[in-house]
């Protein structure tokens, strides 16, 4: 047995060895795994973007399997021991994590919304004995369905798991997590850095080079004009051979970017829009990122110049490889809202492994210096070992913020430059019901007779239905439109879910979004649990939960986002997307209903005597479930 024990380990010493994996990958992952020793069973792995964090992951999980004793290595009934949960919902950067992971061979990915059935599934002879879970900065609320089950089986179902974060941009993780617990529910938890090689060429790097131009809101369209824009297209045009450029748009805007650039720069031949669906661009004129990447190819092969223009499809996990960053021009990002979703957006997809010092990026200044100089003290301060003063880590972004005063970390962070912020958790709505079921329900706009009884013969699920229904009958013709309200149906409680509620991880707030939400509800209660119906009401401002008899969440391409962003309406693909799901007759509009069930004084008792006060150690206060939370005294 020995023999053989010594066989596993010595593969996995090549597994570890280049150029599979490089030394500051095999570095970052021992540093990450040495830290999840003694009571510690939480560590937040902060690297830089493009930095290879799928090779610290496969050496954390190498590293995993080499700690097995002699006995257990050797037994093939303990090879799956890791498991490797991905936030974002992409089946191409599943696919990829799986072709990344294969050869570590004890690794089984999945994602939040499947993972406890891929457990059940691939760990039938032991629980897994670590968890990795990628890019965590799109996590949310405690109550969401993007962490609520993964705590609750760390917690109650596999208390001796241990558990990796990873992350470019960690900053909910690192700003709130308060003394040695990284959530809520007391893990003790660490923090360590990924120190690139010297070879990297990352935001750092950019700014001292002076490649990093700022867009302000005002500037941030690159068809409006400004000396921004014209540093961009003499940049651009002025360029010796061939090479591409990365330009981000609001959304709406794409074909009129590409008539400007065209105008401007290359041919409209040589200037394809990225992405699916987008709003006012033609089916033909989009084009997949692989099938961009092929038409750069050619450009490249004929010495020629191609721009991409992209609405919201170049964010974390894309990754457009060695070539195409050492040709790239220019960026120009349009997102200049808050430091993760500029630095995770177009310059983040320019860091990399390479040495061009010619490209340009145009983006918002602030945010990747504050970014830059939170990676200079996070490599200081836990770059050769972890580290637990995550407050000492907290109170220092708090200085970086203030002195370069962000707006905010994600969307729904609050900022002041005033000193500390108090957010009470209100309980106004402590009286506390339980879901009688739900219905998924075409909405039929376009057929005024249509007949609903042949889903439900529930007359106030009926009655709502036709509320809903009149809102959007009123307009003629039906089109997408803001600020919808049902006035006079106060026992009915509307979600008006957008382009932007619907998906978008930055909105994802303390309940994860709109769709998460419908996820964590109806799974619930297909398997019998129960479900408080103050989670489908989700009361806002002065609405209590017993006034409500039914919370409907109403997916359509007819809801129109207030906040200009890049997705304001959801498409119709995304809606038939939610009808599949539910196995319903796809349809433009999807009302997803949730009836009003009994009473629980158990669960209103337990809200009354647990009021908290959530408090936030420094000027930012942020709605997630890495926030501490006191009891009020």
């Amino acid at each position: 047995m020995k023999n053989k024990a010594e066989q596993h380990r010595a593969k996995i010493e090549t597994l570890l060895s280049e150029p599979s994996v490089f030394k500051h990958q095999r570095d970052a992952a021992r540093n990450t795994y040495l830290a999840l020793q003694g009571e510690t069973r939480a560590v937040i792995m902060a690297a830089e973007m493009q930095a290879g964090k799928s090779g610290v992951a496969f050496a954390t999980a190498c590293y995993q399997r080499k700690s097995l004793s002699d006995e257990d290595i050797c037994n093939p009934k303990y090879l799956k021991d890791t498991l490797y949960v991905m936030t974002m919902a992409d089946t191409s950067l599943l696919a990829q994590a799986k072709e990344d992971l294969k050869p570590a061979g004890n690794v089984v990915v999945s994602n939040l919304i499947h993972f406890l059935a891929d457990i059940e599934k691939n760990f039938r002879r032991q629980d897994p004995k670590l968890i990795i879970v990628d890019e965590c900065h799109y996590g949310s609320g405690d109550t969401s369905v993007r962490y609520e089950a993964l705590f609750d089986y760390l917690q109650n179902e596999n208390t001796e798991c241990r558990v990796v974060f990873i992350s470019a941009t960690p900053l909910s993780a690192l700003l709130a997590t308060e003394g040695d617990s990284l959530i809520n529910r007391g893990i003790p938890t660490k923090l360590v850095f990924h120190r690139t090689s010297d070879d990297y060429f990352g935001v750092r790097e950019m700014l001292a080079e002076g490649q990093v131009i700022d867009l302000e809101s005002r500037t941030r369209n690159i068809q409006f004009k400004s000396d921004a824009q014209d540093v961009f297209i003499n940049h651009f045009n002025s360029y010796e051979g061939e090479g591409w450029a990365l330009v981000r748009v609001p959304a709406g805007t794409a074909m009129e970017a590409k008539r400007f650039l065209a105008e401007h720069c290359v041919p409209e031949d040589n200037i394809f829009i990225l992405g699916k669906k987008l709003s006012g661009v033609p089916e033909e004129e989009h084009t997949s990122i692989d099938d961009f990447k092929d038409e750069y190819k050619t450009a490249m092969e004929f010495g020629q110049k191609v721009i991409a223009i992209t609405v919201a499809g170049c964010r974390a996990g894309i990754n457009f490889g060695l070539d195409m960053k050492k040709n790239i021009i220019a960026t120009w990002d349009s997102t200049v809202s808050n430091i993760a979703a500029v630095v995770q957006a177009n310059i983040g997809r320019a860091c990399g492994y390479h040495t061009n010092r010619k490209a340009i990026h145009f983006t918002n200044l602030d945010a990747t210096r504050a970014y830059g100089e939170l990676l200079s003290y996070l490599e200081q301060t836990c770059s050769k070992q972890a580290t637990g003063n995550i407050k000492g880590l907290r109170d220092k972004y708090n200085d970086i913020c203030k002195s370069y005063e962000v707006k905010g970390l994600d969307v729904g962070a609050r900022v002041s430059k005033n000193g500390e912020l108090r957010g009470r958790k209100k309980l106004n709505d402590s009286q506390t019901f339980l879901t009688d079921g739900y219905y998924a329900i075409p909405a039929k706009l376009h057929d005024l007779d249509f007949d609903f009884r042949i889903y439900t013969d529930d007359e106030t699920v009926l009655q709502a239905i036709d509320a809903i229904r009149q809102v959007y009958l009123k307009d003629n013709p039906i089109a997408p439109k803001s600020s919808r309200s049902l006035r006079g149906y106060k026992w009915i409680k509307a979600h008006w879910v957008n382009g932007d509620t619907y998906d978008n991880p930055e909105k994802a707030l303390a309940l994860g979004t709109m769709w998460e939400r419908a996820l964590n509800l109806t799974e619930k209660l297909n398997i019998g649990e129960d479900v408080e119906f103050n989670l489908a009401v989700t009361p806002g401002g002065n609405e209590k939960t017993s006034d409500k008899e039914v919370a409907v969440k109403i997916f359509s391409v007819y809801n129109r986002s207030r906040r200009v962003t890049d997705k304001r309406c959801m498409t119709e693909e995304d809606v038939h997307d939610v009808c599949n799901w539910f196995g319903v007759v796809p349809d433009d509009t999807l009302l997803l209903i949730f009836k009003r069930g009994n009473y629980c004084p158990v669960r209103t008792s337990e809200k009354e005597r647990t009021a908290k006060v959530q408090i936030a150690k420094g000027n930012i206060l942020e709605g997630n479930h890495f926030q501490k939370v006191e009891e009020e005294a």
